[in-house]
């Protein structure tokens, strides 16, 4: 397939012009600009760098990482569409803008990039919270907490089940060596589910208010060395000592993990070989 028809499919099942999130922020940086589609950074399209005119095979990633580089690289004239168009490292560094020398190695091998954030975040088959819920067995009531024009978290429920055997199912259908678990109630029924960092304490509240027991989200505990972040990390705990929700936390990537697996479904049905690419390093973290 022609990589701009390809690219003009996303942009439309994304509805990318009219989505107001700015994608170049703290991502396009000096040391990678003359690399990136200058139509991307103009917001006409959601396709970040362009490298082949034809895409022989599609491939999927949560961040674009060193690891994720590499295996990509074994490929050429490929489409690697990635939910975060940054580099990611799970302590301190947090999200990092993407390398010059990683994009140079695309280049080579003719990988172009196309980023699917918050609209995949809240797309109605491919959404990152809904495809956790439904991987992780989730029988899904509504969906609540906008961004960016639509809602991108979601309340469910299970049968009434311990914590503990709760925590331990998650734990091995996101394939994590562990979990961050913040046990406040025995028992879960009634779930908010919100894929990757749902540390947020006005997120915590409706969590509450709509009478939730149990939040299972990607971030519990922070450590990105950013002030701001870690602030918000303190006022959601401090918030949930008087709320008292359970706290699941699969990492940022272990959550946003299967929405990226599940869009592979897509490129299927339209013909199109594809293929997810692991990252184990960010899925084994401790």
């Amino acid at each position: 397939m022609k990589l701009s028809d390809l690219a003009k499919r996303l942009d439309d099942e994304f509805c990318i012009i009219k989505n107001d999130e700015n994608l170049t922020d703290f991502a396009v940086v000096d040391d990678n600009k003359h690399f990136i589609n200058n139509d991307f950074i103009k917001h006409k399209t959601a396709l970040m760098t362009e490298n082949s005119k034809d895409i022989e095979i599609v491939l999927t990633s949560v961040f674009i990482t060193d690891e994720v580089v590499k295996k990509a690289c074994k490929y050429k004239n490929a489409l690697l569409v990635t939910h975060h168009n940054f580099d990611y490292f799970e302590d301190e560094r947090g999200l990092q803008p993407i390398k010059s020398e990683y994009l140079k190695e695309f280049q080579r091998y003719s990988i172009s990039i196309y980023v699917a954030h918050a609209p995949l975040d809240t797309h109605k088959i491919y959404g990152t919270s809904k495809c956790l819920a439904e991987w992780c067995g989730i029988a899904i009531e509504k969906y609540f907490y906008d961004y960016y024009g639509a809602p991108t978290a979601l309340i469910g429920h299970i049968n009434k089940t311990s914590f503990e055997v709760f925590s331990d199912f998650i734990q091995k259908k996101l394939e994590r060596p562990v979990l961050t678990l913040e046990k406040n109630k025995d028992y879960i029924e009634k779930i908010a589910v919100v894929a990757g960092g749902g540390d947020l304490p006005d997120l915590l509240q409706q969590v509450y208010d709509y009478g939730c027991d149990t939040l299972l989200t990607g971030t519990v505990e922070h450590r990105w060395a950013v002030p701001f972040i870690q602030e918000g990390n303190r006022q959601f705990h401090e918030l949930n000592k008087k709320l008292n929700i359970n706290l699941i936390g699969g990492t940022h990537y272990g959550t946003e993990r299967p929405a990226m697996i599940k869009f592979l479904d897509y490129m299927i049905n339209l013909g199109i070989d594809c293929k997810y690419i692991e990252d184990n390093t960010l899925l084994g973290i401790k």
